[in-house]
């Protein structure tokens, strides 16, 4: 699918975050807020009640208890089902398998992107942090004939790995390890590879996934991470729109974020990082740093 349609599907099957928005604004009453001129995030806060962060994070969107989310910082999860996302995959192998293949079919276009915009010239091993099936790391593979790859995660991520792995061919590249990414991942690795990982997680929970990367890294290791980039700035480009929605996705799901390249690179530099770059595609962009 070309780039212009695939941001147009993707706008259409996610068109409810926008009405879920409209709908809280107008329970919040904040047209009626506003409708004397500006006010800051904090004066809409104490009008509100509601916590500054979450406001701000509403706002440039302008469903999925979002209006319960912003208003106690509960995520949609624990309220319908008093577990997390990975507490539901744990204890449903039907549910984990239907995961899994929806995170397949994401991950083939993302492979492309980062398979052509980052350099393996010089990388033997790379490590698919959280990779569930291995799509990503599969993809790499295709593209780049003398790599290896180990897929790692939790038991129920990696429910089919092998079989996927084997269909495509690239089995015989591969290592499957378990493992959970906040106490340790495999060390070995030229290219630690994290997409849509790290902005599951709030800032203390994605600083942990950092660190325990950084503890297998040997030194001038890279780590990529592939996510939604949010602008410094928000317009109405779709791309900035996009991933504003995805970002209150997040915090009503999961309790996670999407972030600014600044933003991902402070939390690199806090794990023990040196930012490298980053590269924008036309719905992800991928943030690099080194191991020193």
């Amino acid at each position: 699918m070309h780039d212009t349609a695939a941001v147009r599907a993707y706008e259409l099957v996610n068109g409810f975050r926008a009405s879920q928005l409209v709908r809280l604004a107008i329970q919040l009453k904040i047209p009626d807020l506003l409708a004397d001129g500006p006010h800051s995030h904090e004066e809409l806060s104490a009008a509100t009640g509601i916590e500054a962060s979450r406001l701000r994070r509403k706002l440039p969107g302008l469903g999925e208890h979002l209006t319960e989310t912003v208003q106690t910082g509960r995520t949609g999860w624990q309220i319908v089902f008093g577990t997390s996302l990975w507490g539901l995959l744990d204890r449903d192998s039907d549910y984990a398998q239907r995961f899994n293949r929806a995170m397949v079919a994401a991950s083939q276009t993302v492979a492309e992107f980062v398979a052509a915009g980052s350099d393996f010239s010089t990388a033997s091993v790379i490590v698919d942090v959280g990779g569930g099936t291995g799509a990503l790391a599969a993809g790499i593979l295709q593209a780049h004939t003398g790599l290896r790859a180990i897929v790692c995660d939790l038991a129920a991520g990696l429910a089919g790995t092998r079989e996927y792995l084997s269909q495509l061919g690239v089995l015989d590249r591969c290592s499957i390890v378990e493992s959970d990414f906040f106490v340790s991942v495999p060390e070995g690795g030229d290219v630690y590879l994290l997409k849509n990982i790290i902005h599951d997680w709030d800032d203390e929970n994605a600083a942990l996934i950092l660190s325990a990367c950084r503890r297998a890294m040997a030194s001038s290791a890279r780590i990529l991470i592939i996510e939604r980039l949010l602008p410094a700035r928000v317009t109405d480009e779709p791309a900035h729109l996009n991933a504003v929605m995805t970002d209150l996705q997040m915090m009503v799901q999961l309790g996670g974020r999407e972030r600014t390249e600044g933003e991902y690179r402070s939390l690199l530099e806090g794990a023990g990082f040196k930012f490298s770059k980053s590269t924008s595609g036309s719905l992800f962009g991928m943030v690099e740093a080194i191991a020193p």
